[in-house]
């Protein structure tokens, strides 16, 4: 198995203008894993959507995409999240269309604002339910 960082930040550039919140938000990282016969599968990672993840998409092509969801955002900075969210999964999918995504992180942590209802109910009227699953807590996905 290949292990491949990716690039990524956990929130906007102005939350990161910051330096006590940019300290707090840190840095951050995807993971790409490839192995011979089996899908590759990108780990995205707690960040917003940037070049970065683009850029990741067109070079690996991964089969699977882990993504966090949740739109999680910082007291003061409402409406600027720190990771990604309904509007993101669908940029995602757009821009690796054959990939299923697999979409975490949502109703475990009380800063998150979009939960799985939310994004279910999003997926379903962009016509996008086949290449996101939301899986429960504890629930298995095998590929």
């Amino acid at each position: 198995m290949t292990l491949h960082k990716t690039g990524g930040q956990h929130g906007s550039d102005n939350l990161y203008a910051v330096p006590e919140l940019a300290e707090s938000l840190g840095e951050v990282m995807g993971v790409v894993f490839e192995a011979e016969g089996q899908r590759t599968t990108y780990v995205v990672g707690d960040t917003v959507w940037r070049d970065e993840v683009m850029q990741s998409l067109d070079r690996y092509r991964p089969d699977v995409i882990v993504l966090n969801t949740g739109a999680a955002e910082v007291n003061g900075f409402e409406g600027d999240p720190i990771i990604m969210g309904k509007e993101d999964t669908l940029r995602v999918h757009r821009a690796a269309p054959e990939a299923t995504i697999v979409a975490v992180h949502m109703d475990a942590v009380n800063h998150m604002t979009l939960s799985r209802e939310g994004l279910a109910d999003f997926v379903q009227n962009a016509g996008i339910e086949e290449h996101v699953l939301i899986p429960a807590d504890g629930e298995t996905i095998s590929f």
